[in-house]
């Protein structure tokens, strides 16, 4: 196949797909109100049930809601509701590799914030992601964890699973405390109410400034960051189809992994299609610290998926006084950080003239100083405190200590040093009391060092 077809090809391939098809916010309305239709029909009860999980994570429109909302109201009621969790209902995924409930119970990316105290006065946990949740849910002995602590969960994507909020109904007389993907989420997250109280807390909320120490203008030597990883939806090819319009000495690095569908080899072959001249810089499977250490390089970052959870890489490029630019289309959580200060919303049409604007005026962008006055993690962690002890107050139940703050790198650490310290026992008891181990975060090459060793 001649080169100019065969470029011509991979340009449509890559920016079709089906998951963009779908997320399509008339057509998955449409195929939401057709499986909650199919719900109705007389089929086995676990089928019903879970092709009213499926509709959950399509409907977002106040009247399919609030359709949706009667048709589960049955199977809220405290005689109906042990129903999702004896039936496994939704749970398929989490019994294979995804989450693998059966044969991997610890916890990853979680962390204790707080000890149980006396007369009553629960601990909290703080838990990231679904599949998480499920390995606690799961267990024989739920209820007696539940008891003693409040759970507060980081959602991984936008929407969440409703299989895993369906599950958590009747474990506990307190909710779960949910931190969103995306402010447009509270509507389906309120389908679960009173079991779940979601909390606008975005997972990229978190950051700690101090990962970062962002170089001056004159000495940033790269022009645009690209952060994620090589999976098509990252929608990669915007920036490629950008560059072809680009100057060919722009310096273009782009930090990330390889996918089992993506990777690098495949990465610059699109870049090739597309009409790339500048040289990419391919950096994959960093550490933290060189990940922040590549974004305060950088004079501009980009995000440019439609569809994600909230984006930790946004956030990180802030704190790294970085400017960002998203897309007009994302449905992407930290896309409520970018304002005048922080970036600029792209269109495809005319983008690569978007970001020469904001290259020319890199030094009109005050990222890091909007960052550090709204979304550190201390200011976080106080929100969370303050949002856990007043639900504690007007419950009459005892509040006489706050969490310890925390920040994420990477996974979710104690922001302060001696914390770890004074929770250790508590990790302990966690353990030996109800079984529950929280893992420790080994990164990827230090794993392999060790087994060098």
């Amino acid at each position: 196949m001649p080169d100019a077809l065969s470029n011509a090809v991979t340009r449509w391939q890559v920016r079709f797909s089906w998951r963009g098809v779908l997320d399509n916010a008339l057509i998955s309305e449409v195929i939401g109100l057709g499986l909650l239709g199919i719900s109705i029909l007389p089929l086995p009860r676990k089928r019903r049930l879970g092709l009213r999980l499926d509709a959950a994570r399509r409907l977002n429109t106040r009247p399919s809601l609030w359709l949706l909302g009667l048709v589960l109201k049955k199977w809220q009621t405290p005689e109906l509701r042990d129903t999702w969790r004896q039936g496994r209902i939704g749970w398929e995924r989490y019994e294979g590799t995804f989450g693998d409930i059966e044969n991997d119970p610890e916890l990853a990316t979680s962390l204790l914030l707080k000890e149980p105290g006396e007369h009553g006065e629960k601990g909290v946990l703080y838990c990231s992601f679904e599949y998480n949740w499920m390995k606690l849910l799961a267990r024989k002995d739920a209820q007696r964890f539940f008891r003693d602590y409040l759970l507060v969960g980081a959602s991984s994507w936008s929407p969440s699973d409703h299989a895993v909020l369906a599950s958590l109904q009747g474990l506990s007389g307190d909710p779960a405390f949910i931190g969103i993907s995306n402010h447009g989420d509270f509507p389906q997250y309120s389908l679960w109410k009173p079991t779940i109280e979601p909390i606008p807390i975005l997972a990229s909320d978190w950051c700690d400034p101090a990962m970062f120490n962002p170089l001056p203008a004159e000495e940033r030597t790269t022009d645009i960051v690209m952060v994620s990883h090589f999976s098509d939806w990252k929608r990669h090819w915007l920036l490629f189809e950008a560059l072809s319009k680009m100057p060919p000495d722009l310096r273009v690095v782009l930090i990330g992994r390889d996918t089992p569908e993506r990777d690098e080899t495949k990465l610059r072959s699109d870049a090739k299609a597309f009409g790339v001249r500048q040289e990419l810089d391919v950096r994959k499977n960093l550490e933290i610290h060189e990940v922040a250490a590549e974004q305060a390089k950088a004079k501009l970052s980009v995000a440019l998926s439609k569809r994600e959870g909230s984006c930790v890489s946004v956030s990180e490029a802030l704190f790294a006084d970085t400017p960002v630019g998203m897309m007009n289309d994302a449905h992407v959580g930290s896309r409520v950080y970018i304002n005048d200060a922080t970036g600029r919303i792209l269109k495809r049409r005319g983008m690569h003239r978007q970001l020469m604007a904001m290259l020319e005026n890199r030094d009109s962008f005050t990222p890091r100083d909007w960052a550090m006055a709204n979304i550190t993690a201390r200011q976080t962690s106080n929100r969370l405190n303050d949002i856990l002890r007043d639900y504690c107050t007007q419950q009459g139940q005892p509040w006489t200590r706050d969490i310890a703050p925390m920040c994420w790198r990477y996974v979710p650490r104690l922001l302060d040093a001696p914390d770890e310290e004074k929770l250790a026992p508590g990790v302990e008891r966690l353990r030996d009391q109800y079984g529950i181990r929280l893992k420790v975060f080994v990164s990827e090459r230090h794993a392999k060092e060790a087994k060098q060793i």
